[in-house]
């Protein structure tokens, strides 16, 4: 059963997060990074969250999929096995959704592999990154993710499940209709245990939120000096950025050196790859860019990960935090008229100039701010509660909404939901279970 808090005041250890397109190198960065620290004499713990995980392959040795094992000294490695861990913290859950589908007609083998719901492999790989971080036992701790479109479902999926305030209440009040349901006999209906698991998990999620938001938490991104690289890797730093994590590094991954006696085949591409070089540096300013060329071998093994991390990083340490931008920030605009106040929640996105969608709606306390294919409901700050959304703007890479005070009646200030929904919860607090 998942039952770990976010301890207040601890320490917490340097947390690295590698994304990119597929085959740009990701592994290969990770594990360099990690064998780097471990060699400083710090203890670091290399994850790898992708279902087919590579860190055996690129270590040359075999990876536990349960605990951390060691690789070589200060250094230990896991690959995380998201069926273990469904099955370790969520048996209710597990339990309810295979009867669920069994009662339908499903034959039972079927059914157990239908409890592994979409999104669970990405929500107890974070769970995992955060119980390790919290354990005490690691300085640093490397995450090796799978690519770019499962990471940023990997960021996504806590909050799509909490929903923002709105999905907690509908979620109470779906536990609590389902109390008053069970004593009827309906099978269909979850137990206690269902709930208790899934409360748990929700826990979970805003822990999860709250960690990867830590400053000593950041995203790096691995990309190639390719056009369809780029684009990926552009989208990802917008979500990103969305999510207000902070990405303090770009990985410019197998570059091909500029050389006359390669041929022309070579060099065609070497050119190519120094077109694309200037690019990126100008895209992703002012976050920091490292390059790596492609080399004469296969880097396996701590030794040529080493050596990967020395043309990465040169003679900075891997874990320093390079760079640190806000994103999110609130504006007060001054009024000719005294009685109006005005507030501007200001959120950076970068590309957003080239966006060609962007929708701002309000529910409630929270607003869902779409981004092309990229979206996020984001829980505004208590001092914006009270305020009425008057209209957003586009200023480049920064989005403002702005807020204004209005006379409202005390019925009208509470959550702006349906009225039926609020008077059920009122109904609600009245009985008692």
């Amino acid at each position: 059963m998942l039952s770990r808090d976010l301890e207040e005041g601890r320490s917490q250890p340097r947390v690295i997060i590698y994304s990119g397109k597929g085959g740009t190198g990701k592994t290969t960065i990770s594990s360099s990074t990690a064998v780097a620290l471990a060699r400083k004499n710090k203890r670091v713990l290399i994850m790898s969250s992708d279902p087919a995980h590579s860190l055996s392959d690129v270590f040359n040795t075999p990876i536990s999929r349960n605990e951390p094992q060691k690789i070589e000294n200060n250094l230990y490695g896991l690959e995380v096995d998201t069926i273990h861990e469904l099955k370790k913290n969520m048996s209710g859950f597990q339990k309810f959704v295979s009867s669920s589908y069994q009662n339908q007609g499903i034959d039972s083998g079927m059914a157990s592999e239908l409890t592994t719901q979409p999104g669970l492999d990405e929500i107890f790989a974070l769970s995992r990154l955060v119980d390790e971080a919290q354990s005490g036992k690691w300085d640093a701790v490397v995450l090796d993710t799978s690519p770019t479109g499962n990471t940023l479902r990997l960021l996504a999926y806590p909050e799509i499940i909490i929903g923002g305030n709105m999905g907690k209440q509908f979620f109470k009040l779906y536990k609590s209709m389902s109390s008053l349901a069970r004593p009827m006999g309906r099978n269909s209906i979850p137990d206690e245990e269902f709930f208790n698991e899934v409360n748990v998990l929700l826990k979970q999620m805003e822990d999860i939120n709250k960690f990867i938001l830590g400053p000593e938490v950041t995203f790096r991104l691995v990309l190639n000096p390719e056009k369809l690289s780029i684009l990926e890797t552009k989208r990802a730093y917008t979500f990103v950025h969305l999510y207000g994590i902070n990405i303090d590094g770009i990985v410019i991954n197998k570059i091909l050196p500029t050389s006359k006696t390669v041929g022309e085949y070579f060099e065609f591409w070497a050119d190519l790859h120094s077109k694309y070089l200037m690019e990126i540096d100008n895209s992703f300013y002012p976050t920091p860019v490292f390059r790596c060329q492609l080399q004469r071998s296969e880097p396996i093994g701590p030794d040529a990960l080493h050596e990967v991390s020395k043309l990465v990083f040169g003679d900075q340490s891997p874990d320093k935090v390079y760079y640190s931008g806000k994103n999110f920030w609130i504006e007060t605009k001054e009024s000719a008229h005294a009685d109006e106040h005005m507030e501007i929640l200001c959120i950076r996105i970068p590309f957003l100039k080239e966006a060609d969608n962007v929708e701002v709606k309000r529910m409630g306390t929270d607003i869902v701010v779409t981004v092309d294919r990229a979206q996020r409901i984001i829980t505004l700050p208590r001092a914006l509660y009270s305020l009425e959304m008057e209209k957003y703007v586009r200023e480049d890479d920064l989005l403002k909404l702005l807020f204004r005070e209005v006379p409202v009646d005390e019925e009208d200030m509470e959550l702006n939901v349906n009225k039926n929904v609020l008077n059920k919860l009122r109904s609600l607090r009245k009985m008692k279970f």
